[in-house]
């Protein structure tokens, strides 16, 4: 069990929920915000991206890292891990952290900053959610499907990331957290000591998804079944095969619409926008971008919730909509399937495959058990509350606390 012991936790992850909604900021707020409330001191090292947000932080202090140079300005992961890490071994001495916990690339400059950390006292975590190798496959298999050259660039990029760096940083860490055993396999081949891995599932505000409304919408107006998608349209979500999907389950059941709620990097969108036009779709399929404050009333909005990625960990998502009483159809991905159990709380689709997700959602809108369904995986999700998942870390820190002791 973990040491009750009040601990200095740091986070490190360029941003946090609402300036940016992916899951990775969603995931370091929640989390930090659960940490906080059990009486723990959390600092959030972010980047400050000046753009008037003020991120509800529940108890997390931030210590801001200035904007900088840097051709990728929305994702700036390699120059914000540098600065920082480097602010992170200059007050260390002052701050007394216990732990230093950072997520996915932030954590690429931790190898050159573990010895400073160390020496004074501190564990390293890093969660890695998926290894970036996985993501290099799945934005491989989105450019067969559609070549691009922004694609083929975030390809490249990403390639030397993983061969440059992911082995030195994970291996840096001496505790590594990840959401499912399929990503673990994944650690364990990069040389990860299978005893430094947390598994760790990302948790669910349970009370707000059950108690929030559907906002007012006018794009939701009109025919149903109303289909949604959540999260960010990007290539290895697999958007292009649910879009491709819609022309399908339209022929079938003529009222269904797609709604796409959340933005995109790299000008994504332009792509999708492109692809819907081509196809036809523009009366039934509508993105809707950026949302501006809490996601989770957006789930009441929709009779189904599609999760077509083509690689991941456990998607947010998947439990948010089960939390918020919502039929789910996702991509039978090798982390997501043996977590969902009974698997028939949910449909699946295989990924990448317009057809099976057309089947999947047609099925799932035809289940004449979706009431029951919807109530097993209510039930099922009420295990992973963020405060739950906040005392997994705890443990998980507690552990990493003594490997930094034994490795020092």
């Amino acid at each position: 069990m973990v040491d009750q012991t009040r601990l200095n936790i740091a986070l490190v992850v360029t941003d946090l929920a609402p300036s940016r909604p992916g899951g990775i900021a969603r995931v370091a707020t929640e989390l930090g915000r659960s940490l906080a409330a059990l009486g723990n001191r959390v600092v959030a090292y972010v980047l400050d991206r000046d753009d008037g947000t003020n991120p509800d932080t529940g108890g997390v202090e931030l210590r801001r890292i200035p904007q900088f140079a840097t051709p990728n300005p929305d994702y700036p992961v390699a120059g914000f891990s540098w600065r920082a890490f480097s602010r992170l071994a200059c007050e260390i001495q002052t701050e007394k952290f216990d732990v230093i916990h950072s997520f996915n690339l932030n954590a690429l400059a931790l190898p050159w900053f573990r010895k400073r950390l160390h020496a004074a006292g501190a564990a390293a975590v890093v969660s890695s959610y998926e290894t970036v190798m996985m993501d290099v496959r799945a934005k491989w298999t989105e450019f067969r499907d559609r070549p691009s050259a922004a694609t083929a660039v975030q390809i490249a990029a990403e390639l030397y990331f993983a061969v440059a760096h992911e082995k030195s940083y994970v291996r840096a860490a001496d505790a590594v957290v990840t959401e499912d055993h399929n990503t673990r396999l994944a650690l364990e081949s990069l040389g990860v000591m299978s005893g430094n891995i947390r598994v760790i599932p990302s948790g669910v505000d349970l009370e707000a998804a059950a108690s929030s409304a559907a906002p007012h919408v006018p794009a939701a107006d009109g025919s149903r079944p109303l289909i949604g998608y959540i999260g960010r349209v990007d290539p290895r979500k697999g958007v292009q095969y649910l879009v491709r999907a819609i022309r399908t389950v339209r022929a079938r059941i003529p009222g269904a619409r797609l709604l796409l709620v959340g933005a995109s990097r790299h000008g994504y969108e332009k792509v999708i926008a492109r692809q819907i036009e081509e196809e036809g779709l523009r009366d039934c399929v509508i993105p809707i971008g950026r949302v501006p404050g809490d996601i989770l009333p957006y789930y009441k909005l929709f009779d189904l919730i599609v999760i077509p990625s083509l690689s991941e960990g456990i998607p947010l998502t998947l439990g948010e909509a089960m939390a918020s009483r919502r039929l789910v159809v996702a991509t039978r991905l090798p982390g997501v399937v043996p977590f969902v159990q009974p698997p028939d709380l949910i449909h699946w689709a295989d990924p990448g495959d317009a057809d099976s997700l057309a089947g999947a959602i047609i099925g799932a809108l035809e289940d004449p058990a979706r009431e029951a369904r919807v109530h097993r995986a209510e039930q099922f999700i009420q295990g992973y509350s963020w405060r739950d998942v906040a005392r997994r870390h705890l443990d998980a820190y507690s552990f990493a606390i003594r490997n930094a002791r034994d490795r020092a």
